[in-house]
């Protein structure tokens, strides 16, 4: 969301002659190419100072041709995808881009727009020099998150208890182009009613498939196998068996890496560093790991891969192979 603060900035202070945008997080570098378009068609609504071209199928002496063309309104927006400037054996293409980067026309916003970047490439230090450089990514600690959903709620409208907006949040994943859309439907449901509820969250939004791995292994360390096998069946409903396991690979792994790093002296803001979470993540499997012990967690994982085996040899049905390893957790 830092990200969009600084393109709205921009459109009120003055864009640069030269911008670069990538990052993992496509949503919100979708929602800033939108924001940006709409303020050029505030003065041309035809669009007609809006061009997007793909570097696949355009040279850079192209692009720079376009880049330089003068518009009859305020200015243009020159958009440019798929950008393969990254790549070794850019050779003497690229020239026309640094000779631009030196005077360029101040009528025109060259943006481009990558997945990934290299910093240690011509372009981009080039381009770092020339302009500005703008990375997408997703909030990473809980608090980051709270303003994220924050500026969305007041969009909308609406408003959460801090309780709720952590129960979102866990509940839905956090993915900020998914979490949008379950806000919109959620506003939709709610009808005039300011104040979003819990209940709400839980009759209309669709619980992601590592929420309810969390609960089932939840279930686990209370040692109710009625609660954990009805997790198992909630999330064999919206995932394959295989895909199951590997979740619950997933998570048993992370709760013994953080066995592991308490009992070296470490805390849980050391985590995210050294066991390769997000912030948020670690918060969860920290306190999941106060409650299963470190035998508890190597058996289970053993089991594991013991279903794993089963269902890949055909010894058994994949759901009654699950549902024996899920049992047999409880019993440890």
């Amino acid at each position: 969301m830092r990200e969009i603060e600084q393109i709205k900035q921009a459109i009120q202070t003055g864009l640069p002659s030269v911008y670069l945008w990538y990052g993992e997080e496509h949503y919100l570098l979708q929602e800033a190419i939108q924001l940006l378009k709409s303020s050029y068609l505030e003065t041309d609504p035809s669009g007609s100072g809006i061009e997007v071209l793909s570097a696949r199928n355009v040279t850079p002496l192209e692009i720079i041709e376009s880049a330089n063309t003068v518009s009859f309104f305020q200015g243009r927006l020159l958009i440019v995808e798929d950008i393969p400037y990254f790549q070794e054996g850019q050779g003497n293409n690229l020239d026309p881009f640094f000779e631009y980067f030196k005077n360029p026309n101040p009528g025109t916003c060259l943006l481009f727009l990558a997945d990934s970047v290299h910093k240690g490439r011509k372009f981009y230090k080039a381009v770092e020099q020339a302009g500005v450089i703008v990375e997408f990514t997703a909030p990473k600690r809980v608090q980051d998150w709270h303003v994220w959903l924050d500026d969305e709620l007041k969009e909308r409208g609406k408003k959460m208890r801090s309780d709720v907006k952590t129960l979102f949040l866990e509940w839905a994943g956090h993915q900020p182009g998914v979490l949008s859309q379950e806000l919109d439907k959620l506003v939709l449901y709610v009808g005039d009613r300011e104040m979003i509820r819990a209940e709400d969250i839980k009759e209309i939004v669709p619980q992601t498939s590592e929420a309810t791995i969390f609960e089932l292994l939840d279930a686990v360390a209370a040692r109710s196998s009625a609660l954990a096998l009805q997790k198992l069946h909630q999330v064999l409903r919206q995932e394959h068996p295989l895909k199951v396991l590997t979740l619950m690979v997933r998570q048993v792994r992370m709760l013994l890496g953080t066995q592991a790093l308490r009992q070296k002296g470490g805390n849980v803001h050391d985590a995210p560093r050294l066991l390769g979470m997000k912030p948020y993540e670690a918060q969860k499997v920290w306190k999941q790991s106060e409650k299963l012990s470190w035998q508890h967690l190597v058996t289970a994982l053993q089991e594991c891969l013991t279903a794993e085996l089963g269902i890949k040899t055909g010894k058994g049905e994949a759901t009654f192979l699950l549902e024996l390893m899920v049992a047999k957790f409880c019993t440890l």
